[in-house]
């Protein structure tokens, strides 16, 4: 289960709920790759409407000169993505909670640490979706709610994938 490439859990973490039970046994380092590059991917469709497709930086712009932007936005860009990484990062432990409501429900032993790697790949489709709809301009009322039942829908059939707690 070492061997695993970053590609592979990607793919798999999308589709497949039996190897979702299974990436609960990864390593935490190779999971915190996992998120920060699932963060990278989250936040490239921001970049890319703010960079090229807006370009607008008069929120930015209001008292700086073109040399000054060259130097702000950035610092601006670097700052973005590490608040976008801080929010995944309490995403996914405040859904790690939830997802042991639910495996001491279906009966599963399923420690705090399991959960929290299993909820990292769990979001996988959801954050990579709602990533991506502000570049198409498609809004979704009420989106984050929508991005936690696809999050917690998804740990509940990993979950019941899991082998049951024998006594």
């Amino acid at each position: 289960m070492r061997k695993i490439s970053i590609y592979t859990l990607f793919y798999k973490s999308i589709y497949s709920f039996k190897d979702l039970a299974k990436f609960r046994f990864l390593d935490i380092g190779k999971t915190i790759k996992y998120v920060f590059i699932l963060a990278t991917i989250y936040f490239a469709p921001a970049i890319i409407k703010l960079l090229l497709i807006d370009r607008d930086f008069s929120q930015l712009s209001t008292n700086f000169d073109k040399g000054s932007l060259a130097i702000i936005v950035p610092i601006y860009l670097i700052f973005t993505y590490v608040l976008y990484s801080g929010l995944l990062f309490i995403k996914i432990s405040f859904i790690a909670l939830i997802a042991l409501l639910f495996a001491k429900g279906l009966k599963r032993a399923l420690p705090y640490r399991n959960a929290w790697r299993l909820t990292a790949f769990s979001i996988t489709l959801p954050t990579i979706l709602f990533g991506f709809f502000p570049l198409f301009n498609i809004e979704i009322p009420y989106g984050i709610l929508y991005d936690f039942a696809i999050s917690i829908i998804y740990i509940v059939l990993a979950i019941s994938k899991m082998p049951r707690v024998k006594k």
